[in-house]
This record gives structure tokens, C-alpha cells and sequence, in this order.
């Protein structure tokens, strides 16, 4: 994976394990990380963000991951909009942004490489309904 920039780092960490099932990672273990764009002042006015990468340790899934980070971000940062772009080759598809709240704007492509745009507003919890809690 190549290098990107980003304005707003986010990590989720091994806190503990919670059962036989899953592999043991230690305590403190970085699992998964998310990166956003600084805002950019849109023609309307609106501030909206890039959501940069969400990688998570090779081999591993991290339940959850990308909405809690993508809460977190929206709750500090507070954008009207964040946006991204998802491979439409990838295993879901962009299926996770959309049960994140994200709207599929179409697909942009460029000699080599197409994606698909998503964009969501920010009008409340980032995570699928059922799945909230503080």
C-alpha cells in the first residue's frame, strides 16, 4: 500500500480478548486505522472532508472498525459532508459504505483504474441501526 497524506489520524487497539474463538493479540496492538482529509470549503459554503484510507492488520477483520472511527470523526471534526472512493472490484463492492449511510455519487474513471464515489451527510450515528452504543 502506498503513502498518502492525511490531516485527521485515527487507531483502534487491542484492548482484550473476548473469546476462545478469535486469535490472540496482545493488549495495545494496533488493529486498524482510519485517515481523513482537512476540510475544504465547498462552492456552497459546506466543509467537507475526504475519508483517505481504513486499513486493518492483514488477515484480520475488525467488526465494527470503520464506524467507530467514522463516529469519532464526525463527532470531533464535525464536516457537513465526508466522502470516498471505493474500488468496484473490491469484495464488497462499497456495500459497507453504504450501510454506513454513504450514497453512491457514481463512478469516476481515469485511463487504468475506475471507483466509486460515496458521499455522506452528517446527520447522525455513523454505525448501522442495532449496532449503537455509548
Amino acid at each position: 500500500m502506498g503513502s498518502t497524506s492525511s490531516r485527521y489520524n485515527y487507531g483502534l487497539f487491542v484492548r482484550r480478548s473476548t473469546g476462545k474463538a478469535e486469535a490472540v493479540l496482545p493488549p495495545g496492538l494496533l488493529a486498524a486505522v482510519s485517515q481523513f482529509s482537512a476540510s475544504r470549503r465547498m462552492k456552497d459554503g459546506s466543509r467537507s472532508c475526504e475519508w483517505v484510507r481504513y486499513a486493518s492488520l492483514k488477515g484480520y477483520r475488525v467488526q465494527g472498525g470503520m464506524g467507530k472511527m467514522l463516529e469519532h470523526f464526525l463527532e470531533e471534526v464535525a464536516p457537513d459532508d465526508v466522502m470516498s472512493y471505493s474500488d468496484p472490484l473490491s469484495a464488497d463492492g462499497g456495500e459497507v459504505y453504504e450501510k454506513l449511510g454513504f450514497k453512491s455519487e457514481g463512478t469516476v474513471s481515469k485511463p487504468g483504474f475506475s471507483c466509486v464515489k460515496f458521499r455522506r451527510l452528517n446527520n447522525g450515528p455513523a454505525r448501522p441501526e442495532g449496532t449503537y452504543s455509548k
